[in-house]
């Protein structure tokens, strides 16, 4: 049954979730804005000095200057692409988009968090744990109402 309590609730999961968006579209850009020091901190932390390492691997190097710009593309993408569901989702409260969100959230969100996790940048493992958490409480809010059996189209 559709109550204003779970049509505020689903606003509310959406708002959370569209603001998780404008986050991960920063996210990126902080990748972008600081891959220098997102290469050094990664590299400290497998022993490694980023100068030494640039000066006798120059190639090596610039494909991880590439692989941290291209995270960085990719997370402004799927920020992007939360929005887009979160808004849609605001208006219409569709199901089938709340389950494309949660299914493309959850997995870009926990991935990323593996990856940075792998890296041991304590930094980004911090931003991206926040992200991760704001996204997971805004699927939650209005999670009763889209897995109730007779679930009504607004």
């Amino acid at each position: 049954m559709l109550t204003i309590k779970t049509v505020e609730n689903i606003k509310r999961g959406a708002w959370i979730t569209y603001i998780n968006g404008i986050y991960a579209i920063l996210l990126g850009i902080i990748y972008l804005s600081f891959f220098r020091f997102l290469l050094k901190t990664n590299l400290k932390a497998i022993g490694v000095i980023w100068q030494v390492f640039a000066k006798y691997n120059p190639e090596i190097n610039a494909l991880f200057i590439r692989l941290i710009i291209l995270k960085g593309i990719f997370i402004i993408a799927i920020g992007i692409l939360i929005v887009y569901l979160s808004d849609y989702i605001f208006r219409k409260k569709d199901r089938g988009t709340w389950i494309s969100l949660f299914v493309i959230g959850l997995i870009f969100w926990g991935s990323l968090l593996t990856f940075e996790i792998f890296d041991k940048n304590i930094y980004m493992i911090t931003l991206v744990a926040i992200g991760w958490i704001g996204f997971i409480i805004g699927m939650l809010i209005p999670v009763k109402y889209y897995t109730q059996k007779d679930y009504g189209d607004y």
